[in-house]
């Protein structure tokens, strides 16, 4: 008995001690697989050592005997040591102080670091969008500089200015197709109607990219890139957020109420499925107004979304769904109020959009080229729906449909890149856009549009220190001329520390179909599009100079940029002598915009500060004379982002302050311009999260600390819905909320 016992225990010992290690690497904060980590294994027992590097899954392993002392590097993290006393273990690297090493894929051949990018690009990630607890992307934006936020309370949809120029000259693209279902009288994307939590991170780069995403690119592109890979054989993540809207909050009813669940699965090494939705239920805010007639609009949104990829040897491939239904309601005024032999009742509507978006995306690796085919499909609807509630019964009548716009649009891009040697690079492409549109908000019959564009860069690197990347895109527009779009950029790097980016692009616009053939005419508008519209072009000079301090852990950044407008497209009421006349479309010959921004990070042990400042002027034409108009208006911001995390407890508290300065621009008063103010405001958000165990995480914190509701301004004019009342609604006032994550997963 005796015998057998130890022959037993001396098996199971031979075993774990010579059985294979392996080891998985982890980032600390996000939990995603490190690859390219070097590992140096030292056995305790002997003096045998070997070195292995992680492969994409985080992975690597060892045959040496236990226990085992691990040294691990990377360039993005910082170096680790540490002790292994069982086969499998999972280990966690922190991100290195900088982020000059960070991944990042728009406009780019093939993904690398930001550092390496002739481009300046500016990325955010997911571990960041979970700090601010952000139930929008709106949130998380809102923070940078840069970027302004307008409101249309009248359609409950947002706008946003990225270097002084509108919505309508943002490229928004969704893993890089763009974003289908401009709205509104600015033609503009509306960024809240994405799914906040499917987002890995955000990529911002300013300036023209019309070489690599064509029109609608002359401010710059933000592109957002979806979760889309799981390294367990299941995962599951649960999100539950409440907030309140300013002081008003109920369950079920007021505030946000936002549940999410995303389940990924991997049946096999090549494939990966994926699951997701989410409720994002805003019940309004009455501010000045009434409960039934709130300042901002109730809204609920349904989102849902699906990933099929396939992944083997020098193959990526996947399909992913996108589905929208959003429902903005209003309440209409009580009729029969005062009479007492009728039931009273209220004329409501709903604004309904739904949009489902196909894509299918291909990474195809042969030697040194690399093929990108790219195929989107999108179908979007906005409807007006109108119903009768009687208010004593309850009894509501069916909604009928008063007005309604559709946009379909069939996308294809297609690139092929190629490693070319120590020289550098190169990469061709072609990408074609069919747009279909029609509606009761359209002139009469069905609208279409064909855009077919062929583009090719390369990327010299004329030495060590100098990198050039000339480009140019020339296209075919089925209702206009198009005009070639070049582009130049340069990167040099004075020293391993400090880099300078200067560019020059063309951008160029190509007038909507909304712009052409909008018509909304009815007891309180007039308003027609404008079918003689030509495009909008556009010349941008950007720089940037980045300095590292390795020994102070501090990078610092000082950029500008100048923006020069032919033919801004503009929305103008006609002249009072014209009073009858409907408000439309029109070409302006000049708009200008230029600015500067310093901006620095810093980080000790474990805070992190990022402060900021920027200061943007616009000059702007709103008729054939400049007279009375001044050459520009500045105005400047700044923002300071500051995280601190307590290791033991595993606390992070993070705030994200904003300055946003007195916003100044002309605007018509009785025919002649007049400059006209919105002062200032300060935007804070504070958020403490604390992780309990592997699996939850809890995130308790205030958005708009500062109570910050309606700014005065001196507007004559607020556009198509909003007149003049003194003052501006930016925020909600003060609200509270908490969200609880939870997150579990297959231990292998």
């Amino acid at each position: 008995m005796i015998k057998s016992t130890l022959t037993i225990v001396t098996a199971l010992f031979v075993t774990l001690t010579y059985s294979q290690v392996q080891v998985r690497l982890v980032d600390e904060h996000t939990q995603k697989p490190i690859e390219g980590v070097q590992v140096l294994f030292k056995s305790l027992v002997n003096d045998q050592n070997e070195v292995k590097i992680s492969d994409r899954n985080g992975l690597t392993s060892s045959g040496l005997s236990l226990p085992l002392l691990l040294q691990l590097s990377h360039v993005s993290y910082t170096s680790r040591q540490d002790t292994l006393y069982s086969a499998n273990q999972q280990i966690s690297l922190q991100p290195a102080t900088l982020s000059l090493q960070e991944v990042i894929v728009t406009g780019q051949y093939t993904p690398q670091s930001a550092r390496n990018a002739v481009n300046k690009i500016k990325s955010i990630g997911s571990e960041r969008i979970e700090a601010q607890g952000a139930a929008t992307l709106q949130d998380v934006l809102a923070n940078e500089l840069n970027i302004q936020f307008s409101r249309d309370n009248a359609l409950g949809t947002s706008g946003l200015s990225l270097q002084g120029l509108s919505g309508q000259n943002v490229k928004v693209l969704i893993d890089g197709v763009p974003m289908v279902g401009r709205s509104g009288l600015a033609n503009e994307i509306d960024i809240n109607q994405i799914n906040v939590n499917s987002i890995d991170r955000v990529e911002i780069v300013e300036g023209p990219m019309a070489v690599n995403f064509g029109a609608d690119a002359l401010a710059g592109v933000i592109n957002i890139i979806t979760k889309k890979e799981g390294m367990n054989k299941w995962q599951m993540d649960l999100a539950l957020h409440e907030e309140s809207v300013g002081d008003e909050y109920s369950f079920f009813d007021e505030g946000i109420h936002s549940p999410s669940l995303t389940f990924g699965f991997k049946p096999s090494d090549e494939w990966y499925v994926q699951g997701e939705t989410r409720i994002n239920h805003f019940g309004g805010w009455v501010g000045n107004g009434t409960d039934r007639d709130r300042q901002w609009y109730p809204k609920t949104q349904y989102f849902a979304g699906g990933l099929a990829r396939f992944t083997k040897d020098n193959v990526d491939i996947y399909y992913r769904l996108d589905y929208l239904d959003e429902v903005i309601e209003n309440l209409g005024g009580i009729t029969n109020q005062d009479n007492p032999n009728e039931e009273p009742f209220s004329t409501n509507q709903d604004y309904v959009s739904q949009r489902w978006m196909h894509q299918v995306q291909a990474n195809i690796q042969l030697g040194d080229w690399q093929l990108n085919p790219v195929v989107s499909y999108t179908d979007y609807n906005r409807v007006t729906q109108e119903y009768t509630t009687f208010l004593t019964s309850g009894f509501e009548t069916n909604p009928v449909d008063v007005q309604d716009t559709y946009f379909d649009t069939w996308f294809t891009r297609n690139t092929i890149s190629k490693t070319a040697g120590s020289w550098g690079s190169f990469q061709l492409g072609v990408e074609g856009t069919f747009d279909r549109a029609g509606g009761t908000r359209l002139s009469a019959g069905e609208k279409t549009g064909t855009d077919i564009a062929f583009f090719g860069s390369a990327e010299f690197k004329i030495n060590q220190k100098l990198a050039l990347r000339p480009g140019i895109r020339y296209g075919y527009n089925s209702i206009f001329s198009a005009e070639p779009a070049p582009s130049l950029n340069l990167k040099y790097d004075f020293t391993s520390n400090t880099q300078l980016r200067v560019g020059y692009g063309r951008g160029f616009r190509a007038p909507s179909l909304r712009e052409l053939y909008h018509e909304f005419i009815d007891s309180n508008h007039n308003i027609v599009g404008n079918a003689d519209l030509v495009p909008e072009y556009s010349h941008n000079v950007n720089a940037d100079l980045t300095h590292n301090f390795p020994l102070l852990n501090l990078t610092t950044s000082v950029s500008g940029f100048y923006n020069y407008k032919e033919n801004q497209i503009v929305f103008l009421p006609p002249p009072p002598e014209r009073a009858n006349e409907p408000t439309s479309y029109t070409n302006l010959t000049t708009f200008k915009t230029t600015g500067g921004r310093i901006t620095g990070t810093w980080k000790k042990k474990d805070l992190q500060v990022s402060p900021g400042v920027a200061y943007t002027g616009v000059y702007q034409r709103l008729s054939e004379s400049e007279e009375g108009v001044s050459n520009f208006v500045f105005g400047w911001e700044a923002n300071t982002n500051i995280t601190y995390t307590w290791r033991a407890p595993k606390i992070t508290v993070s705030t994200f302050y904003k300055f946003n300065g007195p916003f100044r621009e002309y605007r018509l008063q009785d025919g002649e311009p007049e400059l006209q103010q919105l002062d200032a405001f300060h935007l804070l958000d504070v958020t403490l999260s604390k992780k309990i165990g592997s699996t939850l995480q809890l995130s308790l914190g205030s958005r708009n600390m500062l109570n910050v509701g309606a700014v005065d301004n001196s507007f004559s004019t607020g556009g198509a819905h909003n007149g003049n009342t003194g003052q501006t609604s930016v925020g909600t006032g003060r609200s509270y909320f908490a969200r609880l994550n939870i997150k579990l997963q297959s231990n292998n």
